[in-house]
């Protein structure tokens, strides 16, 4: 089966470049306007929903027009502990300019009194296996489950830079075969837009 994933729309922390993690945030105006003008990616307007229970993942959803979104913890944010609601450049005045060497690298990333990636990754591949024996399906969800997903399907290891290639303003759609395990189908699928 196929899954198509999704970030939600922006929000106004985005546009302050602020971690949102585990905080519930609304989207912002612009991202209410912008999500209204867009359907789901080509072959999946009538696929199983599901979304992070987060506002900005199910006003997306509902924006975009999908159908008994089935809502699923799994999607969440990664926690970002203490660091939540702050810039990069706050983190590192907080906790000095080698914070983020401290918190770990790849997998083993861990921010101040947050959740690991190696823990999202478990989440997101525990979610995979549950889905992965229905059709095809669609996910509202957050950065840092894309970025969970894409490195599962392709085995970017995560202690480099994200790829260049991978737009976190389009859909991921991966493959699943059975027991959930992922493959790249289709890179940066757009989201079009609705007819007039």
């Amino acid at each position: 089966m196929r899954i198509a994933l999704l970030r939600h729309g922006p929000t106004a922390w985005n546009a302050e470049k602020r971690v949102q993690g585990s905080i519930d945030t609304p989207l912002s105006a612009e991202g209410r306007a912008h999500l209204a003008l867009l359907k789901p990616p080509a072959g999946f307007a009538a696929a199983r929903a599901f979304a992070s229970p987060k506002r900005r993942a199910v006003e997306t959803a509902q924006l975009l027009g999908l159908h008994d979104v089935v809502l699923d913890e799994r999607l969440v944010e990664q926690n970002w502990g203490r660091w939540e609601g702050l810039t990069r450049a706050e983190m590192l005045d907080r906790d000095g300019p080698d914070a983020f060497e401290r918190a770990g690298r790849g997998l083993a990333f861990r921010p101040p009194g947050g959740e690991s990636t190696a823990e999202v990754h478990a989440r997101v591949r525990s979610f995979f296996i549950d889905v992965a024996s229905g059709p095809d399906a669609i996910a509202v969800t957050h950065m840092g489950v894309l970025r969970a997903a894409y490195a599962l399907a392709t085995q970017w290891d995560m202690a480099q830079p994200m790829p260049e290639g991978l737009d976190l303003t389009a859909a991921l759609v991966l493959s699943l075969a059975p027991g959930g395990v992922p493959s790249l189908a289709r890179l940066n699928e757009p989201l079009p837009a609705k007819e007039a």
